[in-house]
């Protein structure tokens, strides 16, 4: 191959000769210039040496200034803007972050300044260009070149500067400039020391109905406390103000604590200590002594705590005070009781819809139908007239009619509702009579037609029966035979009843005459049946035996129903017997016979009494529950819709969960909370434990009001009202005065003589009392059975011989078997059977226990002064060690043993249903409203080392007290804002239901509105005067 060919299909890339000389030309030019200066060309980059390192050395800077911002913005935190030039270039809402921004862009700035780098004779320092700081645009300036943002659940703090400027001097020139943002994170957990601290005043100013927080926790601690004291009080415990400040303070405080622990993960431990304190008082107040500590020594015994050595965890103790006694149980039974008394009195005298009789009737109730009908006509027409002969002229023609029974046929089918099945054969004779003239003479002539009727009368009975109350429509078998239920003859007299009135020979011969001129027809007309005095007897048993039946039917009815104002027992109880009606009424598949039928309509009769009569008091339930409501909307106004929220909320009341606080490089971050006092009490605190106070400067960092809505208003109101509800002449009805005389006669006397005749004198009174229930009784038997007046004198004189104690009479009459006994007597003298017996026996349980309640006695002072009170020493005592033991239910023990032993008349409380034999619940109401103020407040928290000391802890204080910011380095702080106390105001309402009873529940200390001192502001030190409104409070100096 030839050396052209191969260069020629050569394809590597090629330079040509030419551009390489120009290369070698240039680079000769450079050598020889370079060789004539002397050497290499020197470039000046001392500015830029110097910006980069003053750029490095304010980052630290930049840190150390947001730090040492960071420390102070916490232990002078701005809630309120101040309105001032400074203040007011502060974002209202977020007063807190825009003082943090403008506190660490005037130390940044400051720090930059004094942080400067030098390089060949070149100076660089930074700045934020924040001075002069003259208006409100300035300041708001310097916080919009600052951001700051929570890290790590805002235990830390992300810090960026915009817009710093470096500048690089040589001497008085500026030789270069650069602008740079800094990014730093801050170990200073203030943003999150802020934010916990708002939502812990969030959640103690929160109400029960907005959500988690100190009106919640309120609420089930205050209904717990309220409960046990009010069923304590009710069983005769010596307590006079069930629900007192005292108790407010203690669930005021351990809710406090607790909310501390969900929102900082722990709580102040002097708080914890104080509370033990507290609460160990409280108790030994409520269960063993009178209320005897006020005041200053008050404050002294609880918040000595706080200055002794506090250990244990976190755990805050619920205050169990009464409630350690143990709690009744959260429902009532309620049974229909008396009322299946007063409706089977109605059913029987036929004032319920007819009644008993009314119900056998309709079920003996047949109707009797008769058919005429004209089966058949045979007809036959008159001849023409025919003279008698030629000549004759027809003068006048007169026809006569005759309709006559020719013929009767009886064919009665089988089949016993058929009573008559009969033909008749029914002639009709028509005769013409014409009258023919001719020259004077005149002659008659007569033609017959005749027309024969076939007629049939047809009458059946069926059963009809017609209840005063729905029944079963299913049939009845036998009806028209005897037999079935006790062998009784059902309707057969109704068919005998209705052959001899609508089917004998005469009636059928006329009704079928009236086929005959008008046409067939139908007869109907009821009949009803005859029962006999056996049937009506076993009738009567039966309802009896259901009644009794019926008097067990109960119902549960929650407690936290009858606070909420929702309970309506009577409502529940009819739709408990509309629910079990069918099975109450117990009607079978096929009635044994009419007797049976009846029985089942007189059940269904009165089991609709019942529930009619359970509807009515329904309705009045209703009425009770709206005024109720109507009261508690008037005590604060809106929650009479929410109690069964409240309700609720008691009932289903837990321990908050405590939050996490977050984590930082260093590992947790703890913040413990520390209050000065940690424990609020409603009594004042003085310098010994506010550092802040003069020597002779007191507050009260906790505020309360109770109202108890249905109290004795004995200290509140006007003597007029005092006189209605307390009269000097104290009376309690004759049954409960029957009880006081039985209860006084079994304890000893605590004042010897004067008890003894006391008690004889209450014994005289309620013997006389007694004639009311002896005219009742002379009365009902007299109305009722047909015994002479000597006869019912003797009746009622033995029947009271077998309670000779007046207190123990009474006892029977209220429990049905003075009535029984009665009952009994009359029936044996007057012959009466056990079905005339029952019935008067509950017609006397009900009347002479409507007049043990209608009828009043005076009781004397020292009768209540003595027996009662020796009855509520021994329940104190039981009180006492039930206290003491532990896994039972000491309230149940109560009730057990007392339940029966109700004194006096209703103290206190509203009673629910309050009528004779209804009564089941009695309840009452307190609005309780609670503000406070911690003078002090600090949170502290582990963090980079600020100015505030070494120990690497940053505090956040809130203490009322006013923050400045020198912003125009004169040596003078401008105001920029306030820093508020940590305060609340916040209120629940507290329901407490107790068992029906005269002793009521609810204060009956004359004190219905008990307010601690300094109501309605805490901290209110050294104000002239008291305000008057709450709005008028305040808890940190004027601006």
């Amino acid at each position: 191959m030839s050396a052209r060919a191969l260069v020629g299909g050569d394809d590597r890339g090629r330079v040509p000769f030419a551009l390489v000389g120009v290369v070698l030309l240039l680079g000769s030019v450079v050598y020889a210039n370079t060789a004539a200066v002397g050497g290499p060309v020197a470039v000046d980059t001392a500015a830029d040496d110097a910006l980069e390192r003053a750029e490095s050395a304010g980052r630290p800077a930049v840190r150390s200034a947001a730090t040492a911002a960071a420390h102070e913005a916490a232990r002078s935190p701005v809630t309120t803007p101040a309105n001032t030039t400074v203040g007011r270039a502060l974002d209202p809402d977020h007063p807190f972050r825009d003082a943090l921004r403008l506190r660490i862009g005037l130390a940044v700035d400051a720090a930059l300044d004094r942080s400067t780098a030098s390089v060949g004779g070149v100076t660089a320092s930074g700045s934020l260009q924040t001075r002069p700081l003259d208006s409100t645009a300035d300041a708001a300036a310097v916080i919009d070149r600052v951001s700051v943002e929570p890290l790590a659940n805002g235990t830390a703090v992300r810090v960026v500067v915009r817009n710093v400027t470096l500048t690089a001097r040589r001497g008085a020139t500026t030789v270069a400039t650069r602008r740079v943002n800094y990014s730093v994170a801050v170990a200073v957990p203030v943003l999150a020391m802020h934010q916990r601290t708002r939502a812990y005043e969030r959640r103690l100013n929160r109400s029960p109905l907005e959500g988690p927080g100190l009106g919640r926790a309120l609420t089930w601690r205050l209904w717990a406390v309220a409960q046990a004291r009010g069923t304590a009080q009710h069983y005769g415990a010596p307590i006079t103000n069930v629900l007192a400040n005292r108790h407010v303070e203690l669930s005021t405080n351990a809710a406090a604590l607790r909310a501390q622990g969900a929102v900082y993960g722990q709580s102040d431990p002097a708080g914890r200590a104080a509370l033990l304190r507290a609460t160990g008082r409280v108790a030994a107040t409520d269960l063993l002594t009178p209320a005897t500590t006020r005041g200053g020594a008050w404050t002294r015994q609880v918040l000595t705590a706080t200055e002794r050595t506090t250990r244990g965890g976190t755990e805050t103790p619920r205050p169990s005070t009464a409630a350690q006694i143990g709690s009744s149980s959260d429902v009532f039974e309620v049974g229909v009781n008396a009322t299946a008394d007063r409706a089977f009195l109605a059913v029987v005298d036929g004032t319920a819809g007819g009644g008993v009789d009314a119900a056998i009737e309709g079920a003996y109730r047949a109707t009797a139908t008769r058919r005429t009908s004209v089966l058949s006509t045979t007809s036959s027409t008159l001849p023409e007239p025919d003279p008698p002969g030629p000549n004759w002229t027809l003068a006048s023609s007169t026809m006569e009619r005759e309709v006559a029974v020719v013929s009767r046929e009886s064919r009665r089918t089988p089949g016993a509702a058929t009573v008559a099945d009969e033909r008749r054969t029914v002639e009709v004779r028509n005769r013409a009579t014409r009258r023919w003239t001719r020259g004077g003479r005149v002659r008659e002539t007569t033609a017959v037609a005749v027309d024969r009727y076939r007629v049939r009368v047809v009458v059946e009975v069926t059963h009809a029966p017609r209840a005063p109350s729905p029944v079963s429509p299913a049939p009845t078998e036998p009806v028209f035979v005897s037999g079935g239920a006790v062998d009784g003859a059902n309707l057969a007299d109704v068919i005998d009843r209705v052959e001899r009135t609508m089917a004998d020979d005469g009636t059928a011969d006329r009704a079928a005459l009236r086929a005959v001129r008008r046409g067939s027809h139908v007869d109907r007309t009821n009949v009803t049946g005859e029962p006999s005095d056996q049937v009506r007897a076993w009738v009567a048993r039966d309802l009896a035996s259901l009644r009794e039946r019926v008097r067990n039917v109960s119902v549960t009815v929650s407690r936290d129903a009858v606070a909420a104002g929702e309970a309506n027992a009577p409502a529940r109880l009819a739709a408990a017997l509309r629910h079990r009606r069918a099975n109450l009424v117990d009607a079978p598949e096929t009635y044994d016979g009419v007797a049976d039928r009846a029985r089942v309509a007189a059940r269904a009769a009165y089991v609709d009494a019942v529930i009619r009569a359970l509807e009515e008091r329904a309705d009045g339930a209703d009425r009770r529950n709206d005024a109720y409501l109507d009261g508690v909307g008037d005590l604060r106004a809106g929650v009479d819709g929410g109690l069964d929220d409240l309700a609720r909320i008691a009932a289903e009341g837990t321990a908050p969960e405590p939050s996490a606080v977050g984590r930082w490089r260093a590992g947790s971050v703890t913040f413990t909370p520390t209050g000065t006092p940690g424990y609020l009490p409603v009594t004042s605190v003085g310098a010994d434990h506010v550092a802040t106070l003069g020597p002779n400067e007191s507050g009260t960092p906790l505020v309360a009001r109770n109202t108890n809505l249905f109290a004795v208003p004995t200290g509140d109101a006007a003597d007029s009202v005092t006189d209605a509800v307390l009269p000097s002449r104290r009376t309690a009805s004759l049954a409960e005065a029957g009880r006081v005389l039985v209860a006084g006669d079994a304890v000893p006397s605590a004042n010897g003589d004067v008890d003894r005749s006391s008690r004889q004198q209450l014994r005289r009174r309620v013997a006389g009392e007694l004639g009311v229930i002896d005219r009742r009784a002379h009365i009902v038997l007299a109305e009722r059975t047909s015994l002479s007046a000597s006869e019912r004198r003797r009746v009622v004189d033995e029947t009271n011989s077998k309670w000779p104690h007046p207190g123990h009479r009474v006892a029977a009459v209220v429990n049905g078997s003075y009535a029984a006994v009665l009952a009994r007597s009359a029936a044996t003298v007057g012959d009466r059977s056990a079905v005339e017996r029952d019935r008067l026996t509950v017609r006397l349980r009900v009347e002479l226990a409507a007049a043990a309640t209608d009828a009043s006695v005076a009781v004397p002072a020292d009768v209540r002064a003595g027996a009662v009170d020796e009855t509520r020493r021994e329940r104190r005592a039981v009180l006492r060690k039930a206290v003491e033991s532990a896994g039972e239910n000491a309230t149940a023990r109560l009730h057990r043993k007392y339940g029966k032993g109700k004194l006096g008349p209703v103290l206190a409380g509203v009673p629910v249903a309050p009528v004779p034999g209804y009564w089941y619940a009695t309840a009452n109401v307190w609005d309780v409203e609670v503000a406070g103020a911690y003078p002090r407040f600090a949170l502290t928290a582990p963090a980079a080392t600020g100015p505030d000391g070494a120990d690497g802890r940053v505090r956040y204080v809130r203490d009322g007290s006013t923050v400045t910011l020198d912003v125009d380095d004169d040596g003078t702080g401008e105001r920029l804002g306030r820093n508020e106390r940590v305060s609340f105001r916040t209120w629940t309402v507290v329901v407490v239901v107790v068992p029906a009873g005269p002793a009521g529940v609810g204060d009956v200390d004359g004190n219905a509105d008990e307010r601690s001192s300094g109501w309605p502001c805490p901290w209110s030190v050294g104000a002239e005067r008291a305000p008057s409104d709450r709005a008028d409070c305040r808890t940190a100096p004027p601006e």
